[in-house]
């Protein structure tokens, strides 16, 4: 069965433009080097409309298990690109909104 890091945050207010022409630059790398993201069963990224609090975002990373998420994720953070991506994205969102966490499938 698989899992899933479920990563939600709040991208600073002042700087969602900042914010949407990085997610435009990770998208355009995730694209570039499919190499870096094998393992990577899915990934999602979704923005809430409606609820608190304001501007939300949650992304979703499904791997088939834990083995496969810690060795993406070691190729993935220990390319250059992404570390640079990565450091911005820190920079973006509003440090206290920045949680993650694992799920499984249960049923």
């Amino acid at each position: 069965m698989s899992i899933i890091v479920a990563e939600t945050y709040v991208a600073r207010r002042e700087k969602a433009m900042e914010f949407t022409a990085l997610l435009d630059e990770f998208l355009k790398f995730k694209k570039a080097h499919p190499q870096l993201f094998k393992g990577v069963k899915s990934w999602k990224l979704y923005k809430q409309n409606y609820g608190q609090p304001a501007g939300m975002y949650v992304e979703m990373w499904e791997y088939e298990n834990l083995a496969q998420l810690e060795a993406a994720d070691k190729r993935i953070f220990s390319d250059e690109g992404m570390k640079k991506i990565n450091a911005a994205f820190h920079k973006l969102v509003v440090p206290a909104t920045f949680s993650a966490a694992i799920w499984s499938e249960v049923a």
